[in-house]
């Protein structure tokens, strides 16, 4: 018979996935207690992402402007370069907040091993699908950089073709085509692709976790405000305790804004060009089997990348927003504790989000304004490709 599982060890249970990925790339956040060694580790674990992912930017970067002429192999290294400058990007974002992801980390599991079964259920409620969507969306990841770095191969030394591509292209100044630059350089780009798969993956599957348990906090405060009994002996103390959960869920919803918004305006912004590009490269490689498939995963890859951030912003603005409605639903008629409900359910007409940037909101309304306008800039750039 299966032994019930503590709710901490649920969690870690759950959590696997994301934090192996992202102790992939060195920005799962250490203990407070690590010691000398495992610091002095994480230091050259970080130059080494950073060199990597760094070096990677610039080169298909120099790649678009070298092939500036030619609108289909452009378009092709724009969607690279896009992918691995975000990946530096967040790469220094979540180095930067090491500090507020220890908080977010800790405080996850704290909130987990120390529920009730009845909160634990909530819990599960909330954010089941949040990890299961993190597993699939890490597997998808992973079945797209095995494209990219198996494809070239495949077509250089089994279908015997006369372009040697590299899986990522890049423009490194030399001759890449000749023995042993081109060898070299495709290792160097399946060591770049695996960390930069890994920070795709890592960093949206801990997002859409975080972000998923932010709008679980609220639903917890939603169950204790409904459950307000004005004939309960204690029912001041109980108010206070919801005022300290509200201020806590604020807080930690605070925190991921803080972490986030920076990379969510990234996410956005090159996520319109990203689905617009790989769009525009399905339709002009119809007949080369391979690149179809490896840029379908791509596009598959991209918008579920956007939906995941627009998802669970979504959810969080919900559930934050209900907290005032859980507020009226609760026994405060004639009750001794109206005026602090009140003041709870002015606050609650203010939602947490995550931001990008402060710009615009992560919503399922930004979701579609921003495949919406992908589509158009496609529409665009096919018709001047016909031209």
């Amino acid at each position: 018979m299966d032994v019930p599982l503590h709710g901490g060890e649920e969690y870690d249970q759950f959590i696997k996935p994301v934090m192996n990925t992202m102790q992939i790339i060195s920005i799962w956040p250490l203990a407070a207690d690590c010691g000398s060694y495992e610091y002095l580790l994480r230091i050259c674990h970080q130059i080494l992402m950073f060199f990597v992912t760094g070096t990677m930017s610039i080169v298909v970067t120099a790649d678009v402007i070298h092939n500036w002429g030619n609108m289909d192999t452009a378009t092709e290294c724009s969607l690279i370069a896009s992918a691995f400058v975000l990946c530096f990007l967040r790469l220094m974002v979540y180095t930067y907040h090491q500090k507020d992801m220890r908080y977010v980390v800790e405080t996850m599991r704290s909130d987990w091993a120390d529920a009730s079964y009845e909160e634990k259920q909530v819990l599960k409620e909330k954010c089941d699908f949040a990890f299961r969507l993190a597993k699939y969306f890490i597997a998808t990841v992973a079945i797209t950089i095995a494209f990219f770095m198996t494809v070239p191969m495949l077509e250089t030394y089994i279908l015997h073709s006369e372009e040697k591509i590299l899986p990522f292209r890049g423009y490194f100044f030399l001759n890449h085509t000749l023995s042993p630059n081109y060898e070299m350089i495709y290792i160097f780009e399946i060591i770049a692709g695996s960390f930069g798969g890994s920070m795709i993956a890592g960093v949206t599957s801990f997002n859409l976790v975080v972000i998923m348990h932010g709008a679980a906090r609220f639903s917890l405060l939603q169950k204790k405000l409904e459950s307000l009994n004005r004939n309960d002996p204690d029912v001041n103390k109980l108010m206070v305790k919801c005022i300290k959960l509200h201020q806590d869920a604020i807080k930690f919803a605070d925190a991921l804004e803080d972490i986030i918004n920076v990379v969510a305006l990234g996410q956005f912004v090159t996520s319109t060009g990203l689905v617009c590009f790989a769009g525009f490269q399905l339709t002009s490689m119809l007949e080369d089997r391979g690149r179809l498939m490896k840029y379908s995963t791509f596009l598959n890859s991209a918008i579920l990348e956007l939906f995941i951030f627009s998802f669970s912003g979504n959810e969080l603005i919900v559930e934050s927003e209900a907290v005032g409605d859980a507020a009226y639903r609760s026994d405060w008629a004639s009750s001794s504790f109206t005026q602090s409900l009140r003041i709870l359910m002015m606050r609650a007409t203010l939602p947490s989000r995550i931001t990008a940037a402060k710009f615009y909101s992560m919503s399922l309304e930004s979701f579609s304004a921003v495949l919406s306008t992908s589509f158009s800039y496609f529409t665009v750039l096919k018709a001047v490709s016909e031209e």
